[in-house]
């Protein structure tokens, strides 16, 4: 008699979704699942009784999971898939790497699979498990809603546009919760979630180090609570695997009010926690529950939030599928490994070059020269400050010496009577910076001979020097080795030039390995810096080679240019900002001009040519400047593994301008 129930119910299911198509309004329902698996949610409960019993930290991971899978793409557990060979997916954007619970997931699915094959779909899994997670951590058990389907894309670049990250305000927060049409008590609520679960330091160490640019704490956090955070997370400890902190430190694995108590104390620990206090109708909640001498009304309201986000985008009918197992989609083979991730970024759908791991590693020298990194860090962040139009020059080397040979270190190689190198090719003559890596070579080479390569110590110090003035912080894995080679022709035909056009852009980065984003994110580098006038004197004075200016450069400012910077067209001394009025800020300032055509070069003009990249400069100007700083680290890292040599490739440099005798 049930079997012919469902049979049923599945074939008036069918014949809607024919009649009603794309109009049919998808919706779930309380006991979905009460005719084809009678017993899921109690399968589910009974395992994450166990799973939390032995690793309470879950429940808080778990909860996030489900979060972070609705806000992108709608509840369709898009966050539980595998990257592919074309494809980097949700799970390894930046946002994602700290997540935990997939095997928790996949634990519970087999139970589910084994009792009704086929039946539940891993976006439901997600629900109940976080659900259960609060539940089993003292907190609510509040009915869900079910009948969601797996969907079948997920996209690390959607995440930019629809994930609020902990660096936002209360505006910005407000609108990425309108966006999923949440409203602002759901935000107060649901960041009620933060009363259980841990933190990485890299997620509000801005707040204690670097807050407005100036190396200052955030006023806003109680100064004692800040002192405390600084004793756990020092300024270097950006490692997103590594330092953990309680977000509710009294009480971390207990649902309870301890969050709000803590938010209006000033010791909330993200500034989106902080910015509670900056609404009415949310600090009034904050305060409210932070008084309260019950959960009751926490309880409730938090129950009812959460079943109105499971109901984002959520799939239904005949939309998406029901996966088998939950990190691929059905009939694309067995599930690729967390291991590819690296070589995963290496391979763009814009390239044609094969997939080969890499082989770096965070902490790489964590054994073998612990301090290596720490040292390179303070060096830079005690000098950069003091002349911060170093910053840009050392991170415009690092992307010289990746785009040549890949990133070998060969740039900093000294030409000899025989043989010029890459130094000495016209695009490195302005180059600046060599004494800089030098001196730190010198320091690393005292305490740990013959271990650290100058390919790393490139790395960290573009890294290093972009944060010294304000700018993203991005994870660097080490291991790279020197290469033995360096040459000046190599260097004029690899590098792209100021005076290429789109094509020529896309091309010269499509060769390395890097996509149309990349180009994009990775050009904002000019918002820090100074050019030579020779490096695009021609648009303002020879552009077609009959004396005439560039017609996509902005006729006040290639006057201004003329008039008060260049005078000449073979002036080859006077520099100019590439960002004028905030050319030492690492800021959205760059993307602004160029949306007002006043990139200072050709190849900057070039991206607002093309459709797709000119969306992407106005996404990032329209969007928090966290999203810069995400997209900006994620692209670095993905220049700074171009063609490595790892393992008993190449060699460790001693002095970096001279290769090993």
């Amino acid at each position: 008699m049930r079997s012919s129930m469902a049979l049923s119910k599945s074939l008036l299911l069918l014949l809607l979704g024919f009649l009603c198509s794309s109009s049919t309004e998808a919706h779930v329902e309380f006991g979905f699942y009460n005719d084809t698996c009678p017993h899921a949610e109690a399968i589910v409960l009974d395992e994450m009784t166990r799973i939390i019993a032995d690793d309470p930290k879950l429940a808080g991971s778990l909860l996030r999971m489900q979060f972070q899978d609705c806000f992108v793409r709608g509840c369709d557990a898009s966050i539980l898939l595998d990257s592919l060979n074309n494809n980097v997916a949700e799970k390894d954007d930046i946002p994602n790497k700290s997540l935990r619970g997939f095997g928790v997931i996949d634990r519970v699915k087999a139970k589910l699979e084994e009792a009704c094959p086929g039946i539940v779909s891993c976006a439901d899994i997600i629900a109940m498990a976080a659900r259960d997670s609060v539940y089993l951590a003292n907190g609510p058990y509040f009915p869900i809603q079910t009948g969601r389907r797996d969907g079948n894309k997920s996209e690390a670049s959607d995440l930019m546009a629809n994930l609020p990250p902990p660096t936002a305000n209360i505006t910005q927060l407000k609108a990425f919760f309108l966006q999923k049409n949440l409203t602002v008590k759901d935000l107060v609520v649901l960041s009620g979630a933060h009363t259980i679960g841990f933190s990485h330091c890299s997620s509000f160490s801005q707040r204690l180090y670097n807050f407005s640019g100036k190396g200052d704490t955030d006023p806003s956090l109680d100064m004692e609570y800040a002192e405390k955070l600084k004793r756990k997370c020092k300024p270097y400890d950006h490692d997103d695997m590594r330092t953990l902190v309680k977000m509710d430190p009294k009480s971390p694995r207990r649902f309870d009010l301890g969050y709000y108590k803590l938010v209006s104390e000033e010791k909330g620990l993200f500034t989106s926690d902080e910015a509670l206090l900056h609404d009415p109708e949310t600090r009034a909640y904050v305060e409210r529950q932070a008084m309260a001498s019950s959960a009751e009304e926490f309880f409730k309201d938090f129950g009812s939030s959460m079943v109105s986000m499971g109901k984002i985008g959520v799939l239904t009918h005949q939309k998406g599928e029901i996966r088998k197992k939950c990190a691929y989609l059905e009939g694309t083979g067995s599930k690729m490994r967390n291991t590819s991730v690296r070589c995963i970024l290496m391979c763009v759908v814009l390239s044609s070059l094969s997939c080969v791991k890499s082989d770096l590693e965070l902490d790489f020298y964590d054994k073998s020269c612990p301090t290596a990194e720490k040292m390179i860090f303070d060096y830079v962040k005690q000098h950069v400050p003091n002349a911060p139009s170093l910053a840009a020059a050392l991170l415009r080397m690092h992307f010289h010496d990746c785009f040549v040979r890949g990133c070998d270190g060969s740039v900093l190689i000294n030409s000899t009577r025989k043989h010029q190198a890459e130094k000495s090719a016209l695009p490195n003559q302005s180059l600046r910076g060599f004494d800089f890596l030098d001196t730190v070579k010198s320091l690393v080479e005292a305490e740990c001979p013959g271990v650290v390569s100058c390919a790393d110590i490139i790395a960290l110090v573009a890294r290093d020097s972009v944060v010294a003035i304000g700018g993203p912080y991005w994870n660097v894995p080490t291991g790279r080795r020197d290469g033995l080679i360096s040459r000046s022709s190599e260097a004029s035909k690899e590098l792209p030039a100021p005076t290429f056009d789109f094509t020529a852009l896309r091309s010269s980065f499509s060769s390395k390995g890097l996509n149309l984003k990349d180009l994009v994110v990775l050009s904002g580098a000019h918002t820090v810096g100074v050019s030579h006038c020779q490096s695009f004197s021609n648009r303002l004075y020879n552009f077609t080679g009959k004396g005439d200016e560039d017609p996509s450069l902005d006729s006040f400012y290639a006057a201004s240019l003329r008039k008060n910077k260049c005078k000449t067209p073979k002036d080859t001394t006077t520099i100019v900002e590439m960002d004028p009025g905030s050319f030492r800020t690492f800021d959205l300032g760059y993307y602004k001009h160029l949306l007002q055509r006043r990139g200072l070069f050709r190849s900057d003009a070039a991206l607002a040519t093309d459709a797709a990249t000119k969306s992407a400069i106005i996404q990032l100007v329209n969007s928090p400047l966290e999203v810069f700083f995400k997209e900006f680290g994620l692209s670095m890292e993905k220049m700074g593994s171009i063609e490595v040599k790892t393992g008993s490739t190449g060699e460790i440099r001693k002095n970096c301008a001279v290769v090993n005798v």
